[in-house]
């Protein structure tokens, strides 16, 4: 059994994810959004939500629904891993109006407090 709290302010307090809203987002679906901007108008943290809330509205509505972007890892908010390396993903990432291609060289350079990366 686990302890029993008799302060309740000393207990953190949990972030709610959206609840599952079938009307808009089947409306987000159906205007085409990819996976990014339905998390923004939904309210949803996570890509996880989004796909748990798809599945269940596929279910209802017997339908196969194919959105951009949902099984793509996010590459906006890329961490330096343990070893010091920073990695994006740019798979699908169009750039200047091209596509980004294997073996694609690109020039790093710092400016202020940004990296810059341009196609070389």
């Amino acid at each position: 059994m686990g302890k029993k709290h008799d302060n309740p302010e000393s207990e953190v307090p949990t972030k709610i994810e959206s609840r599952y809203q079938p009307g808009l987002l089947r409306q987000c679906v159906n205007e085409g959004l990819s996976a990014d901007a339905m998390m923004e108008r939904l309210s949803i943290l996570h890509k996880q939500t989004l796909r748990k809330h798809l599945l269940r509205l596929m279910a209802e509505d017997k339908t196969f629904y194919d959105i951009e972007g949902l099984f793509l890892r996010g590459s906006n908010l890329p961490k330096v891993n343990p070893k010091g390396r920073l990695t994006l993903n740019l798979r699908g990432m169009v750039i200047a109006g091209q596509e980004v291609a294997d073996g694609d060289i690109f020039q790093v350079r710092v400016e202020e407090d940004r990296i810059v990366l341009t196609r070389g």
